[in-house]
């Protein structure tokens, strides 16, 4: 009977593009992968290491897992063991593989038993006697993208671009996790892609720890990268994540916007809007993400989406920083706004800084930011209704799955322009009936909220389009539009 693997993966989204490529080089080796953990002899866990709450839900998964692992084969990789590796084997013996970021090929031979590569770093041998394989993280490994299994829907995917990072802001292990940046060629890029659009990959979300950064180690460029995958047959639409406003231009986003396949949506992530916590947060081109550099790309592109992250709570950060913070937002208006809580992290500078802010301190500012987001949301929201939008369906679910029972109450008290949809959205929520969930330009998959639809003759990978009846902060009630509907535009 052929081996067959399960991976589970904690964190971002460039995660799981290192999950699809692990078990891509495991198909490589005849060894299956199945979405049922029951039906592996294989399980790989993909851990997170970014910050104290990803460390611990990293732990608890692997208590879990070797708890109920019985006779398989468990692994455990990724940026938590790249660093614990040792306190990954010495508190759960019933792992048999500890393995850092990248080591696919090394995790895939110890799981098969054939032969492994050398390591690359000459003192630091293959794991004999329980020791975990854990290297520097000097190469970006690539070997199993091409004809990786897809996590996500089969006509959306995730291109890792580049690997680690070269910037140093002062709260980030990034850089001493995943290392310095390495680009990979645009030639490369694009024949990944190429190759995904045969297998039906229509949308491509282009992600790295700095994607603004791409190129600068091979005398290549976003502008080239993007440009040249513009022109891949088959191709509909390609967003790009994980920008930083202070290393990109706004006349290269302008060029790359115009591109037919490029959506009008952009993610850069600002951290805060205080210039004194951005200078102690050391990141790189301090104020140059200002307001200013926003309202420049929305006076070019109106219809643009902005998506940003916030960080509450750095050392030292005070009441008038946060009020700073929240009035850039409001002048900018990001349409999805992310926030996270400093967490002090061995090894970088801020850990050593005084002032740290109270938890309960952190948590009522987020409080208080998100509830304004959430107002700015709703307007951009509803500058969208009754207008039609090309949506994709991701998936068709019950209404009764998940959080959809919660969403489509926030729907229901949303803003609507038909009372009547709004009725058949409470309906369809009340009997659990089946609903497509599918997205606009506006929303990024597996980012953002999204639009919900009746499922009535639609599947996942559809292309439609649909008029915006209802609107929550963070969701879209539609309709799949009649012929000759009026066409949005932001």
């Amino acid at each position: 009977m052929s081996r067959r693997v399960w991976c589970a993966t904690l964190g971002c989204d460039k995660n799981l593009v290192d999950s699809e490529a692990l078990l891509g080089m495991f198909a490589g080796r005849g060894v299956a992968h199945v979405d049922d953990p029951d039906d592996a002899d294989i399980w790989v866990l993909n851990t997170c290491g970014f910050i104290d709450a990803a460390r611990s839900d990293s732990e608890d998964t692997v208590r879990e897992l070797t708890a109920a692992k019985g006779d398989r084969t468990l692994v455990v990789c990724g940026c938590w063991s790249q660093e614990h590796g040792d306190r990954v084997r010495e508190l759960y013996p019933e792992v048999d593989v500890v393995a850092g970021v990248g080591q696919f090929e090394r995790v895939v031979a110890a799981c098969t038993g054939r032969d492994a590569p050398e390591p690359r770093q000459p003192d630091l041998a293959f794991p004999m006697a329980g020791q975990p394989m854990v290297e520097e993280p000097m190469e970006a490994p690539y070997g199993g993208m091409v004809g990786r299994p897809l996590l996500t829907p089969p006509h959306v995917a995730f291109v890792k671009i580049g690997e680690g990072c070269n910037c140093s802001c002062t709260f980030c292990r990034i850089p001493l996790i995943r290392g310095k940046q390495r680009s990979r060629t645009v030639a490369r890029v694009v024949d990944e892609v190429r190759g995904l659009v045969a297998r039906g990959v229509r949308e491509i979300q282009l992600v790295s720890q700095n994607t603004s950064d791409f190129g600068r180690d091979t005398d290549e460029s976003l502008v080239d990268l993007v440009t040249a995958l513009d022109g891949v047959d088959g191709l509909k639409r390609q967003r790009m994540l994980y920008l930083y406003a202070g290393l990109v231009k706004t006349d290269d986003l302008r060029r790359l916007l115009d591109l037919p396949t490029v959506a009008p949506y952009l993610d850069l992530p600002v951290q805060h809007a205080s210039p004194r916590i951005l200078k102690a947060m050391r990141r790189p081109g301090g104020m140059a993400g200002s307001m200013e550099f926003f309202a420049e790309l929305r006076r070019n592109r109106p219809d643009l989406v902005l998506r940003s992250t916030a960080l509450l709570g750095f050392p030292g950060e005070e009441e008038e920083d946060v009020e700073i913070l929240a009035d850039f937002l409001a002048a900018v208006e990001f349409d999805h706004l992310g926030t996270y809580h400093y967490s002090p992290e061995v090894g970088t500078p801020a850990a050593t800084l005084p002032d740290p802010v109270p938890a309960e301190v952190v948590l009522d500012r987020e409080s208080r930011i998100m509830d304004l987001q959430a107002e700015i949301s709703q307007g951009r929201q509803e500058r969208r209704l009754d207008r039609n939008w090309e949506v994709v369906v991701d998936r068709i679910v019950s209404a009764a799955d998940e959080d959809l029972p919660q969403v489509l109450a926030a729907l229901d008290e949303g803003v609507w322009t038909d009372e009547a949809e709004r009725t058949v959205c409470t309906g369809v929520g009340s009997d659990g009936g089946r609903l497509a969930v599918g997205r606009s330009v506006h929303f990024g998959y597996d980012l953002d909220g999204g639009v919900l639809l009746p499922a009535d003759g639609l599947a996942p990978g559809d292309w439609l389009d649909a008029r915006f009846c209802g609107a929550s902060p963070y969701d879209i009630w539609a309709r799949p539009a009649a012929a000759g509907g009026r066409k949005g535009q932001s």
